[in-house]
Formats: structure tokens, C-alpha cells, sequence
């Protein structure tokens, strides 16, 4: 990987596409104004509060955060525009839809379907990064859960635009209320998002 300005390597790994692994990632690097969007559920609000904790290690990335209301995919439907202006999508969201009847596939293919919509309508628009669902406290949600990123794997594995980023699944999030993290989580968990931000940034054509 080509990191620009590399300064330390750190212990954060990620699976990225079918059997790839990459060591990526709290590297002081400087990416001048590259403009990167992370739009999704509460997870996006919560992580918001702690952009503190990647300033120093993404300098010269505009970040804006945007939270959708339970995450639900049909506000992303109704929110493609939010992409304009950003070379970097990140989209997190489709757990609350999986959790209340949507089936893997239909999720599958409308998150797909909002990725490619923000590719083809903002010229702008580079990279569409959608991450996988963090886990929950029911195990049939976290079955699903995997189900729908192995769907995910096999139907972007040779785009170049729109990525499906593998969250690592062997950190212990330790969920508070079944869904969400405590505050270490969180704080780990901010640590993990440098990591697309990073790759997308270079392995785009800008």
C-alpha cells in the first residue's frame, strides 16, 4: 500500500474483499482537502462526538457527518444529493432494516442501489464505501448479519467504485443495550473507520 508521508504503523487490521486482509492504518498522512461524508444510523451520531480521535492522523480530510434517523435505508433513498461535494461516501447504515423484516437480498440490492445512485449523480463522487453491520446481542441478527456481508462480498467484489469495507469481527464491542457500544467501544471503534477513509484515498483516481 502506498501511504503517503507514513509515520508509525499500528495494531488496527480490517477484511477487505474475499480472503484479503490489509494492515492498515492510524498513519499521520495529509490529504489535503479531500471532502468525505459518513452518512448513516446512530452509530454515525455517537462516532461524530469523538472526531476528535483521528484529527491528528487524517489532516487535511473535511469530514461531515450525517445521521439518519434509525438508519433506515429509505432515508438514504431520499438523501442521494447528500453526496454532492464529497469525493468519499461512507455509508453505514441497514441494521434497523434487517432487524425489522428486510431480508438480506432486498437490503443487499438497495444499498447497492444508493451507492451507485450518489456515483452516477454527483460528479463529484469518486468512492462509495459501504461497511458492514456491527454486531448486535441476538445472535440470529449477527447470523444475518453475516449473511448479508458475504451477499455483499460476492456482488462488489470487482466494482471500483462502490467497496464493501468488512469491519474486523473479533473486537469485543461489548453492546450496552443490544445495539450499541460503550464508550471504549465507540472509541475503538472510531480508530477502525480511519481505515477505509484511508484506502479509499488511495486507491481513487481523482
Amino acid at each position: 500500500m502506498n501511504l503517503a508521508s507514513v509515520s508509525y504503523w499500528e495494531y488496527i487490521s480490517v477484511h477487505k474483499g474475499p480472503g484479503e486482509l490489509l494492515f492498515v492504518v492510524t498513519v499521520s498522512v495529509s490529504f489535503q482537502d479531500s471532502r468525505v461524508l459518513v452518512l448513516g444510523d446512530s452509530h454515525v451520531r455517537r462516532l461524530a462526538e469523538r472526531e476528535y480521535l483521528i484529527n491528528d492522523h487524517l489532516q487535511g480530510v473535511l469530514l461531515t457527518w450525517r445521521f439518519l434517523p434509525g438508519g433506515y435505508i429509505e432515508f438514504a433513498e431520499d438523501n442521494i444529493r447528500a453526496a454532492f461535494g464529497h469525493q468519499i461516501v461512507v455509508l453505514m447504515l441497514g441494521g434497523n432494516d434487517l432487524d425489522n423484516g428486510c431480508s438480506e437480498y432486498q437490503l443487499a440490492d438497495r444499498v447497492i442501489h444508493v451507492a451507485n445512485s450518489m456515483i452516477l449523480h454527483s460528479y463529484y463522487t469518486e468512492a462509495v464505501i459501504i461497511t458492514s453491520l456491527w454486531p448486535r446481542s441476538s445472535q440470529e441478527y449477527n447470523r444475518r448479519a453475516r449473511l448479508y456481508a458475504a451477499l455483499m462480498e460476492r456482488r462488489l467484489s470487482a466494482d471500483t467504485q462502490v467497496v464493501f469495507w468488512l469491519w474486523d469481527r473479533r473486537q469485543p464491542w461489548r453492546n450496552t443495550d443490544g445495539t450499541h457500544f460503550t464508550q471504549h467501544g465507540y472509541d475503538v471503534a472510531m480508530r477502525y473507520l480511519v481505515a477505509p477513509i484511508v484506502w479509499a484515498i488511495n486507491h481513487i483516481q481523482w
